[in-house]
């Protein structure tokens, strides 16, 4: 060989490490031993098994050579695995894949496709795959967790999801950065729906990543030939002196960090969020953010709220007590405001009530008290902006707050200074004195004696003799605070006369259309009731919906925007959800939605089910759960429609009689047997939509039907509950490789979804239970459906 194709070989197999350590099929790593690791040829990084504190490991790539060992990328952050554990590129007839096995026995598929024939950890971070030819199969630089090195780049559709709690809890976080197909960059609190709280302002320009320069550790975004967008300001020189990385942290600030080599610590460089509360939901639901140096992030409760996890406040608060906020002048009785002084409650994330101006810090106290449904107000520049639950976002920063006030009702009997009042944080103003407390409880009580009295009184059997002349809602009327009433004459034109229709809903006709508030266009669904259902139904059925409707607010219910009872029309107006049912999505023909996807999406109805049974003021029992009745909004966000069917209870109510209503294949047996119905009817309902969802089938397949099929796969509940017990789950994702990548995650699921569907409704969990199973907070057992001899 002559010298000139021997340095141009020597070139080519240098750049980019591709020179680096060769793993060859059949080599294994085992978790916890000298042999947990393959390093790059710098050793710079290495890839394997990293140890996490409370001693499981996680397949990751960190930085090797320093004391921090920082992770930088993981496989299974949510499935943490324990010592023993082994990876490895495999041999024999399955040769080529790499397949990491739990020293339990259970195995998960990192790489499942063609086989490949080598691997190698290189220099900038980049854990490879390559065929013989040798070409790239599979890159971690196309899969990342939380983390951006040199030389990488986002693409479109691509995230990244900050971790839980820092180097505490590497688990799937609260926020998401993602480089959206329409070319937007956006940070979110993706578990509230959050639209973005910061974006880039790139739509609509062709091709454009977020791209993470190799050569001078800048980044930008840039399109197939010129940065749109830079976002580093500067990073020190020279380049190669200094480890490079950016991070989404569990803060949700986008951050760059450099590391001297051979030097003590990381340093932040650039961060795109210069004020940390300003993050959405970062401390989470009723819980307020505080940052006096811009820099570090505290969180504490709201007053009369204390935290889900006293260990981790981040993760939102609940109320000490919930009382009626809504009985007769509520406000005299059982309430009082607290002040927090150089705080705000910014508009993203909840409802806003409508606003109060001219006005001062009086009148604005006054207006929260005397408006039942409202909880909270920020005070700001003469004008009162007041709000309903749930309470998001409230926040205490240094430039963005100075001057406002927020506004707490706060219940009497948990007034004690609790929370972040109790902290001195900002001057905040002390709750009621010791003596007034005792007042209030003495007062308390007195009218409790009173209303025992009350209830004797008007005891059912009395009730039955005394005749009241019906007279309109006062929670209608109140509802005017909360929904907008609109005349049949404003919705006929904005629904062009009603004339584009999306379907049909429960008891009427949906209609598109476009409303005009305030110089902004919304666009709406209009729900018509049918006139015999409205005749049928009468005001009080109306009244109902309006009231339960109304009083919810979820980042996965629709949300009602407002109503129409004006002569014969009967008629309410829904936000628009852009994307259609997630029947159409889950069952069309062509591409299925991600694993990712479908798993966020199940979470979501999940929760938004829950709420209906558990959290919202009047229990809703939906009684029509289906995929045609969830809604995917623009960012394909899955929302609870049409309450139209939902049978109303108050709290102190288990069971409703009610006529047999839902949807066959997802009816619960006990409304076959004209039985008293619960929530767990809902929570059947949920359990073969989940199936639906993870599988992307319909419970019983129409084509199977037709074709008069005997295969043991015709009903899905039954197919999964087969395969299960022949331990063959894996054949029914066989076609799925995201699902199959991750099929301890798909196979919870799928027992969550038997658990759901038991005939037997006492042995069916609440949803509160469902929901905790799917996010892994609580173990799954065995569903009785597959040994019922054992129940």
């Amino acid at each position: 060989m002559s010298l000139l194709p021997l340095l141009l070989l020597l070139l080519v197999s240098s750049e980019h490490n591709t020179h680096a350590q060769t793993i060859t099929q059949g080599a294994t790593i085992t978790a916890g031993t000298t042999n947990s690791s393959w390093t790059s040829p710098s050793g710079d990084f290495a890839f394997g098994f990293y140890r996490l504190s409370n001693g499981n490991f996680l397949v990751g790539i960190w930085f090797d050579k320093i004391p921090e060992k920082t992770l930088v990328w993981s496989a299974n952050r949510d499935a943490p695995v324990p010592a023993s554990s082994t990876l490895r590129l495999t041999t024999g007839t399955s040769a080529g894949h790499l397949i990491l096995t739990s020293s339990d026995g259970n195995s998960t598929y990192l790489y499942q496709s063609t086989a490949a024939s080598s691997g190698y950890m290189q220099d900038d971070g980049n854990f490879v795959l390559k065929n013989a030819s040798p070409s790239v199969l599979w890159q971690t630089f196309d899969s990342p967790t939380d983390t951006l090195l040199p030389g990488q780049v986002l693409v479109a559709g691509r995230k990244l999801y900050s971790n839980k709690n820092g180097t505490v809890d590497y688990s799937t976080g609260n926020f998401m950065l993602e480089m959206q197909k329409d070319s937007n960059l956006v940070l979110s609190a993706y578990h509230f729906a959050d639209p973005g709280y910061w974006v880039s302002n790139t739509i609509n320009i062709n091709n454009v990543s977020l791209v993470f320069n190799r050569t001078n550790a800048f980044m930008y975004l840039k399109n197939t030939t010129d940065i749109i967008l830079p976002l580093t300001e500067d990073v020190p020189k020279p380049t190669e002196d200094y480890y490079h990385r950016v991070t989404l942290n569990d803060h949700g600030n986008l951050q760059q960090h450099v590391y001297q080599k051979n030097n003590s610590q990381w340093k932040m460089v650039w961060r795109v969020i210069t004020e940390p509360c300003t993050v959405n939901a970062i401390c989470g639901v009723y819980g307020i953010c505080s940052s006096p140096d811009n820099e570090t992030v505290s969180c504490d409760c709201l007053p009369g709220y204390r935290p889900l996890d006293p260990n981790n406040i981040a993760k939102g608060c609940y109320p000490k007590s919930k009382p009626d906020r809504c009985i007769e002048k509520p406000s005299l009785t059982n309430f009082t405001v607290e002040v927090i002084d150089d705080a705000d409650f910014p508009n993203a994330g909840f409802a806003d009530l409508g606003r109060v101006t001219p006005t001062d810090e009086e009148g604005c106290r006054k207006a929260l008290m005397d408006d039942c449904y409202c909880m909270a107000a920020s005070f700001v520049n003469s004008t009162c902006y007041k709000k309903r639950m749930p309470i998001l976002n409230a926040r205490i920063s240094r430039n963005s707050t100075n001057g406002y006030k927020a506004l707490i009702k706060v219940p009497k009997q948990i007034s004690d200074g609790g929370g972040i009042l109790n902290g001195d944080h900002h001057g905040g103003k002390k709750s009621v004195s010791r003596g007034l407390l005792k007042a209030g409880l003495f007062t308390t009580a007195a009218f409790a004696l009173l209303f025992a009295a009350l209830a004797v009184y008007y005891h059912p059997v009395v009730r039955r003799f005394i005749r009241r002349p019906r007279r309109p809602s006062a929670d209608v009327d109140a509802m005017l605070i909360n929904l907008r009433a609109f005349t049949f004459e404003e919705l006929h034109e904005a629904t062009c006369g009603f004339t584009t229709r999306l379907g049909r809903g429960s008891f009427g006709m949906v209609y598109s259309g476009t409303l005009v508030i305030e110089d902004k266009q919304i666009e709406i669904a209009v729900k018509a009731l049918k006139k015999i259902a409205a005749a049928e139904r009468g005001e009080e059925e109306f009244e109902a919906e309006l009231r339960a409707i109304g009083r919810t607010h979820h980042r996965n219910l629709v949300r009602l925007l407002g109503f129409c009872n004006e002569d014969k029309h009967r008629i309410l107006v829904y936000e628009l959800m852009k994307n259609g049912t997630l029947s159409n999505l889950l069952f069309k023909q062509g591409e299925k939605p991600s694993w990712e996807h479908r798993v966020e999406m199940a979470l979501g109805i999940a929760r938004g089910v829950l709420y209906l049974h558990e959290e919202c003021e009047t229990q809703i029992i939906h009684c029509d759960i289906k995929p045609q009745n969830v809604l995917l909004d623009k960012n394909y966000t899955a929302k609870i429609s049409d309450f139209g069917l939902a049978k109303i209870m108050m709290k102190d109510q288990t069971r409703t009689n009610t006529n047999v209503r839902g949807t066959a294949g997802y009816m619960a047996p006990e409304w076959l047997k004209n039985a008293p119905v619960t929530t767990k009817v809902d929570v059947y309902s949920f359990g073969v939509m989940l199936l639906e969802i993870l599988c992307c089938r319909r419970h019983i397949d129409p084509k199977r039907v037709e074709e008069e099929t005997e295969e043991v796969d015709l009903v899905l509940t039954e197919w999964i509950a087969d395969c299960i017990k022949s331990g063959k789950l894996n054949m029914v994702v066989e076609e799925d490789m995201e699902a199959l990548n991750d099929f301890k995650r798909f196979e919870r699921m799928a027992m969550v979804g038997l658990w759901c569907v038991h005939p037997d409704p006492p042995l069916r969990p609440s949803m509160k239970k469902v929901t905790q199973m799917l996010e892994g907070t609580i173990e799954v057992g065995i569903p009785p459906l597959l040994y019922p001899e054992m129940v």
